[in-house]
């Protein structure tokens, strides 16, 4: 962790020394499924639908905490999910002219014995719902394992951190006005990430998807509403290479309260196809997360956006995540 930490210092201080004159728009929150064994996988954060103009930079630097606490088993299948997953991704992009935009992702990954199993079961007891699976799993201990027949097929009990897998898009604005747009994206992850960590996935995935933000909803109220969907193709991975599938569906859908002042209130959707031919919800199932938020803008280029996730239908995403994403316009 002292190396995700000295990262985000590091962006942190980059920012505050760069001039800057653009506007920031109303922008989805950046959520990924921590899973652990789904995170690998080069599933795009909900991608902007207005792209950066000719010549000028975009960054964030995210930071993504999902604590995990499940033990489960399916027909011989068995999954133990108990632990805490880190990802720290720093995303920089570029207009090439008015209508293309390029980048990358640089993500940090890291898997830990963690610290919010306490406060989590707390959260869970004064909204009523359920620590069922928490009261028989270890508070703060680290045990990711998949078993077939009581048989190890993969697992993990020391943190590690490292480099995740890269990832490198490309963008095209198909339509731009004042209230709506609408944009094309392309994205390749690349498998630099150790798989035998759950770094990277250990494969190359190509993603192709599309989206659109539309503004002045019920003008007097400032609502803003978006929306992304795509098809992810995923390369022959090295986790679970038996249960992997070729491809999957992704999308996310919004709603944001924008009264152009210094907060910004977000809650989001976000969904995909599984990943995985399992009997197991964690691996086998549909995602659906829910993602609860807001945007605090502390210069009209500079805003840190706060979001709390939770999952909506089955144990295919953590039950608890938090979102910090910093983003920088210059």
């Amino acid at each position: 962790m002292i190396r995700l930490i000295s990262f985000a210092t590091l962006f942190i201080c980059l920012c505050a020394f760069v001039s800057s004159a653009d506007a920031q728009s109303s922008a989805p929150f950046s959520i990924k499924n921590l899973n652990p064994f789904i995170q690998i996988f080069g599933i795009p954060t909900t991608e902007p639908a207005e792209l950066k103009t000719d010549q000028a930079w975009a960054g964030a630097l995210a930071l993504d905490i999902a604590n995990n606490s499940i033990i489960t088993h399916h027909i011989g299948e068995a999954i133990v999910l108990d632990g805490e997953t880190y990802r720290l991704s720093l995303t920089l992009r570029r207009g090439i002219n008015n209508k293309t935009e390029i980048g990358f992702e640089l993500p940090l990954i890291a898997h830990s014995n963690g610290f919010m199993d306490n406060f989590i079961e707390g959260w869970h007891d004064t909204f009523g719902l359920t620590n069922s699976q928490r009261d028989i799993t270890t508070s703060n201990s680290l045990h990711y394992r998949y078993s077939v027949n009581n048989i190890d097929v993969f697992e993990i009990n020391h943190p590690s951190e490292g480099i995740g897998d890269i990832r490198l898009f490309a963008a095209r604005q198909l339509h731009k006005n004042s209230n709506s747009a609408l944009s094309l994206h392309a994205s390749l992850k690349l498998p630099s990430g150790d798989a035998q960590k759950l770094h990277g996935s250990g494969a190359t995935d190509l993603s192709i998807s599309v989206a659109h933000i539309k503004r002045n909803w019920l003008t007097s109220m400032q609502f803003t509403t978006f929306a992304n969907g795509g098809l992810l193709l995923l390369g022959k991975g090295d986790v679970l290479r038996h249960l992997q599938k070729n491809s999957l569906l992704f999308g996310s859908t919004g709603l944001v309260w924008d009264q152009h002042r210094v907060i910004d209130l977000k809650a989001q959707l976000d969904f995909h196809t599984p990943v995985y031919d399992s009997g197991l919800d964690q691996l086998g199932n549909p995602t659906v997360q829910l993602t609860v938020g807001g945007s605090v803008r502390f210069s009209p280029t500079t805003r840190l956006d706060i979001g709390v996730g939770e999952n909506l239908l089955t144990d295919t995403t953590p039950d608890f995540l938090i979102n910090l994403v910093l983003k920088r316009h210059y």
